[in-house]
């Protein structure tokens, strides 16, 4: 299949409706547990089978999703429907990306003191599905690896990612890093004579501000009285912190919402980041959760758009500016040496769910299981849940008959 750019299949007459752009956006949004997988798929679906976007632009969005706050796999979402359809697009998809979770982390919330949600969220049930997410993220890397990292330079920088960021205990690592990794492919470009010109419109810095704004508002202290009042506003702010994906969401959260004015406990908490892997979506899919336990239906809408609105607003001014950058080599000399170190973020995951996994044969051969539906058969992400569900519920139920 010849692939084509974004804008040639919209002067072709070939744009993306927007109702297609949202059923599909939402299906896959729907089947994909963890930000990394709706990258993986979207990827699948746009670059490989239809072909709307190169690899090279698909990644493109990847490091800049990592690059700005907020989660990893939404933005992605936002800014290939920005991508296909403009602002319209960007909604579109940024809406169709986080319902389903919305929707399910939702009910969680309504039910979550119920016997059934607590069979459903076993240890054992959890750990599986980590394993096949970790395979999906193993294939994913593979790919992005063979297609991006070329010659030893950016072979080197993935490599000195990698080792960055399995030792990092910041958020601020990960921008340090792509800060680094996009400076040192810019003054290592043979083009020097070039120079870079950007302009903000006025639109640009009234956003800027806001965000900053946001920002100072979930650092400052503020006396316990306050804390309900402008709890979504801080949870705003405190998006604009969460660098690099889920990673950082939990002392983030946990800062903002496990306090006496709030009201979520400790093991409410600790039950919604258990919940989080059954439910689609990434590692911050448990904000509207903990939203409706603090204010109902309400509570779950407002900090859903508290927290994903903003990065997204984010992502499409940094886009647009991005593809206006592009034209100047040097910059685009650095986005290869950051989309090489991008590749660093999806072998840390695995590695880092591998660590947590129990020393068992078992967990092995749902890895082997995965591994050969995702690289060989090419088995739907779903079906491969399901099984991988269906097989462990009908031997926790031997168990416990035994």
């Amino acid at each position: 299949m010849q692939t084509i750019t974004s804008e040639e299949a919209a002067s072709r007459g070939q744009r993306e409706p927007l109702w297609t752009l949202f059923r599909v956006v939402l299906g896959l949004s729907a089947l994909s547990w963890g930000g990394l997988a709706l990258m993986a798929q979207l990827e699948h679906h746009y670059v490989e089978r239809e072909g709307r976007l190169s690899r090279i632009a698909f990644s493109d969005l990847i490091a800049l999703a990592w690059m700005v706050p907020g989660p990893v796999g939404c933005n992605v979402a936002v800014q290939l429907g920005h991508a296909l359809r403009g602002r319209a697009g960007a909604w579109v998809a940024g809406i169709a990306s986080v319902l389903p979770f919305f929707t399910l982390m939702t009910l969680f919330a309504i039910f979550y003191r119920t016997p059934l949600v607590h069979a459903v969220a076993s240890q054992t049930l959890l750990h599986h599905f980590s394993v096949v997410l970790a395979t999906l993220i193993a294939v994913t890397w593979y790919k992005q690896t063979r297609a991006l990292v070329r010659g030893k330079l950016e072979g080197s920088a993935a490599l000195l990612g990698c080792i960055a960021l399995f030792f990092a205990h910041s958020p601020a690592a990960y921008v340090v890093m792509l800060g680094t990794a996009f400076g040192a492919g810019w003054f290592a470009s043979a083009e020097r004579a070039t120079r870079l010109n950007v302009s903000l419109a006025r639109g640009d810095y009234r956003l800027l501000t806001a965000l900053a704004i946001l920002l100072v508002l979930f650092a400052v202290p503020l006396s316990p009285r306050y804390e309900l009042a402008l709890l979504w506003p801080r949870l705003a702010g405190a998006g604009m912190t969460l660098f690099g994906g889920g990673f950082s969401a939990l002392p983030v959260l946990k800062t903002l919402f496990v306090t006496p004015a709030i009201g979520v406990s400790d093991n409410d908490f600790t039950l919604a980041f258990s919940l989080s892997p059954l439910s689609p979506g990434p590692l911050l899919n448990v904000v509207p959760f903990f939203g409706y336990l603090i204010d109902g239906w309400a509570g779950a809408l407002l900090a859903t758009l508290a927290l994903f609105v903003p990065s997204g607003a984010l992502v499409v001014l940094a886009q647009r500016h991005l593809h206006r950058l592009k034209a100047n080599p040097r910059f685009e000399h650095g986005m290869r040496m950051l989309r090489a170190v991008t590749t660093a973020f999806l072998a840390v995951a695995v590695l880092k769910i591998a660590a947590h996994m129990p020393l068992e044969p078992v967990y092995l051969l749902t890895a082997l299981f995965s591994a050969l539906c995702f690289a060989r058969l090419k088995v739907p992400v779903y079906v491969v849940y399901g099984t991988v569900a269906l097989v462990c519920g009908v031997w926790l139920a031997y168990h416990a008959a035994g």
